[in-house]
């Protein structure tokens, strides 16, 4: 019997690599799913493999950025589940090597609305729809290391991440009465294809190095970290966050 058996979960961004692999990992652990992402081929065939390891799975071609897709998806998630036991969000804006090494002073107002567009705006309204369908349930959104330590390079994301934080401390805070649970789960230099295949070698293994472990995390390593949060094992932990680097920040 897995520890997420029977819950109903569902994944925001489930077609990024930490997405599916969260999909793949929490079915295996008995969970039933809504999986909603914009890219419906990904998605579809996403959810027909975690179908496979008998459990209920259900694709929500979605794009949450647009307006009105909130309320949509709060419809479907009563008609699929009738509430929901946790939500799990790998939105974010797509990584922008001409953005990341822009500066302050040269970032546009309207390219950091974008940003926040997506990172926080989306969350929002993604969360705000779903409060009354989470009661008793988890809520785990994604932030940066950059957002929490600070970084040279891009700070459009790391504003955008940080007010993730914020929102998800709000949650926590103010919707006791709800018993919600909510952490947000700061991301170190994991190996994906949209950061790690756009480097070079040798800025690969500059990033590596940053980690005591001496190497990048895997999509499948955030995919356990999600699992323990929704499970009853992080009962009495709330509001915070849950730092996925390998032990970089701990380096001064």
């Amino acid at each position: 019997m897995g520890i997420v058996e029977g819950k109903r979960v569902l994944i925001a961004g489930a077609t990024s690599e930490i997405g599916a692999e969260t999909a793949r990992l929490l079915a295996r652990e008995g969970a039933d799913l809504l999986l909603v992402a914009r890219r419906r081929e990904l998605l579809e065939a996403l959810a027909s493999e975690c179908k496979g390891y008998g459990v209920d799975s259900t694709a929500l071609p979605l794009d949450l950025t647009a307006e009105g897709s909130a309320e949509r998806l709060r419809e479907e998630a009563v008609k699929r589940f009738g509430r929901i036991d946790a939500l799990v969000s790998y939105i974010g804006y797509p990584f922008d090597p001409e953005l990341w090494y822009r500066s302050l002073k040269d970032l546009r107002e309207e390219e950091l609305r974008k940003v926040f567009d997506v990172d926080f705006f989306a969350n929002f309204r993604l969360v705000s729809s779903l409060l009354e369908l989470l009661r008793g349930g988890v809520v785990v959104l994604t932030t940066s290391t950059p957002a929490i330590s600070w970084y040279r390079y891009g700070s459009a994301y790391s504003m955008a991440k940080l007010a993730v934080v914020g929102l998800v401390r709000s949650i926590a805070a103010d919707y006791r009465s709800l018993g919600i649970r909510a952490y947000a789960i700061a991301l170190g230099n994991i190996r994906t294809s949209a950061t790690y295949d756009s480097m070079t070698d040798e800025e690969r293994r500059t990033l590596a190095e940053e980690s005591p472990m001496g190497r990048w995390g895997e999509p499948a390593e955030v995919a356990g970290v999600v699992l323990a949060l929704i499970s009853d094992l992080f009962s009495f932990v709330n509001g915070q966050v849950i730092v996925v680097d390998g032990g970089t920040l701990m380096i001064p």
